[in-house]
């Protein structure tokens, strides 16, 4: 009778485990798709800087070929835009590459909270069998 309860319990206890593993896993999936909302939400802020800073771009160098202005490169106007430009798009990137370290930090989470679970899950269940032979 003795042994019955324990297999119970133990099964219990791993389905125990097994709802917290998931549970954690959903929360974890969860804070990954609020960081990755808010980081795109910056994406799109960036995008329309980035798109004026292109905008800005074209204006000017539009003016100075409408004057008649052939060299683009020594222009301060110019290098001041492309300035610009290229750090929006160096932030486009940046905030790409951290919406890529957040998918790997809960990938690397979810890694680490299935290994965690599934030990305490055999630790139960090497408890019982060692009971049961006993």
């Amino acid at each position: 009778m003795g042994g019955v309860i324990n297999n119970v319990i133990a099964m219990l206890t791993k389905m125990g485990y097994w709802a917290l593993e998931y549970a954690t896993i959903v929360y974890h999936w969860k804070m990954k798709v609020f960081r990755t909302q808010m980081k795109r939400l910056a994406v799109s802020r960036t995008q329309k800087n980035l798109a004026k800073a292109y905008s800005g771009l074209g204006a000017v160098v539009y003016g100075m070929l409408k004057e008649g202005q052939e060299s683009l490169k020594d222009d301060p106007a110019v290098m001041t835009q492309m300035r610009n430009v290229e750090d929006a798009e160096a932030k486009v990137k940046r905030i790409d590459e951290e919406i890529q370290e957040i998918c790997n930090a809960y990938e690397a989470k979810k890694r680490a909270v299935r290994e965690s679970y599934a030990a305490k899950r055999n630790a139960v269940g090497g408890r019982s069998e060692t009971e049961e032979e006993s």
